[in-house]
């Protein structure tokens, strides 16, 4: 809604996209009752379910599906535990949850670890596939020479 006023006349605007303002002598009154806590809740939970373009189909650990809540948006958690299915005999689920691009994807589903596992789309498993590789390339010598200096001391 940026820039333009909604139907019911409010309108917002990202800050870092006024160049410049000036003070007018005109007055405004907000309309009674108006409720701009709720106005402002109703209206993030439009914008993030606007941001969303695709969907990804994941696994969840028990733990990848609590640590979801503390990392994902509240449009996410919702679509992860409406779609869940019945869980494994390891108690991972799967799910539906709705994704803004494969870069986004990525880095929001990166915070999850080993927690979650990606089903689709191809392009997002491969990606994370890829990161784990490099990951486990970056790490593995470092964590040997961790590990035998560790026990040693």
């Amino acid at each position: 809604m940026a820039g333009r006023p909604g139907r019911d006349g409010a309108a917002t605007y990202r800050v870092s996209q006024i160049l410049a303002l000036a003070p007018l002598d005109e007055e405004f009154d907000r309309p009674a009752g108006f409720d701009l806590p709720a106005w402002w809740r109703a209206h993030v939970t439009q914008f993030r379910g606007r941001l969303h373009r695709d969907t990804a189909t994941i696994r969840l650990s028990p733990r990848g599906r609590e640590r979801l809540r503390e990392t994902a948006s509240d449009v996410v958690v919702a679509a992860a535990e409406e779609s869940a299915g019945p869980p494994d005999d390891t108690g991972w689920v799967t799910a539906v949850v709705p994704i803004e691009s494969l870069t986004h994807a990525h880095g929001d589903l990166l915070r999850l670890g080993a927690d979650v596992e990606v089903l689709s789309p191809p392009e997002l498993r491969a990606s994370l596939a890829a990161t784990a590789a490099d990951l486990a390339a970056l790490y593995a010598p470092r964590l040997g020479a961790a590990v035998t200096t560790g026990s040693a001391g």
